[in-house]
């Protein structure tokens, strides 16, 4: 006599009704046959991987880097690769800003990777992305063509922001900022690409600096040589320091 037949027998014995042995009878067939499917395609040899599709606009982050790392985690079944984990074990990569992980029928789990794009350095060896958010990677204090942004632990949206508005100002005279500083009392400084520093204080920077910028050109026509430093810190107006001119050789006498 078979399992369920003698389940269903023991039940009429002990007073069950008809129709609650077959709902009982159907259960439990229902249950084996969810089981046995569910066995079946968590079985790797049943439902294999065959494919893991790497896509992204790569620079600082190569395609067989990325296929290489996850290899060991994309062995499992259709049904059982754990895509947490695939995302997670991309995300720890050097340079990778954002992850994007699926799975498509019948054995391809396809990877898209965004990286991180440099504008700019910050304290403490970091580096600002194009979108404003801070992250790490080895070697960024070594990385050249960027500008320096510093300013007090938790300001970096706000210095990020005036050197967006700083260059906007500074263009139109060909003039671009090197390093940005904010201090903690709120005063801004800067050096430009041409090693002239600017000190701009705390009161009215884009005000002030849009003073500057309009008398850059007949600045620069009052002296052969460009300034060593303006000083933006006044009511109304600015100093200017200048280099000593080279002195002249006297002419000798015939």
């Amino acid at each position: 006599m078979s399992r369920f037949a003698s389940q269903a027998k023991r039940m009429r014995n002990r007073g069950y009704g008809t129709g609650a042995l077959m709902t009982l009878v159907l259960f439990l067939v229902a249950a084996a046959g969810v089981a046995w499917v569910y066995m079946g395609m968590i079985t790797s040899e049943r439902w294999p991987i065959r494919w893991l599709q790497i896509d992204g606009a790569f620079e600082r982050v190569s395609a067989e880097q990325v296929r290489a790392n996850l290899e060991p985690i994309v062995r499992g079944s259709f049904f059982t690769v754990d895509l947490d984990a695939v995302r997670a074990s991309t995300q720890r990569l050097a340079w990778v800003s954002s992850v994007s992980v699926q799975k498509n029928w019948p054995d391809t789990v396809r990877v898209t990777v965004d990286e991180y794009i440099a504008l700019a350095h910050w304290t403490g060896g970091r580096l600002i992305s194009s979108a404003g958010s801070l992250f790490s990677v080895p070697g960024a204090e070594e990385m050249q063509g960027l500008p320096w942004l510093e300013g007090p632990e938790g300001m970096v949206d706000l210095v990020y922001g005036t050197w967006q508005q700083f260059n906007n100002e500074l263009l139109p005279a060909g003039l671009v900022i090197e390093r940005l500083h904010l201090d903690r009392r709120g005063a801004w400084y800067l050096v430009l690409t041409s090693g002239i520093e600017v000190h701009i204080g705390r009161e009215d920077a884009l005000p002030r600096l849009r003073r500057m910028v309009a008398s850059w050109a007949q600045l620069l026509k009052q002296n052969e040589l460009a300034p060593l430093g303006v000083d933006l810190r006044y009511t109304n107006g600015f100093a200017v320091r200048w280099p000593k001119p080279p002195p002249r050789l006297a002419k000798n006498s015939e």
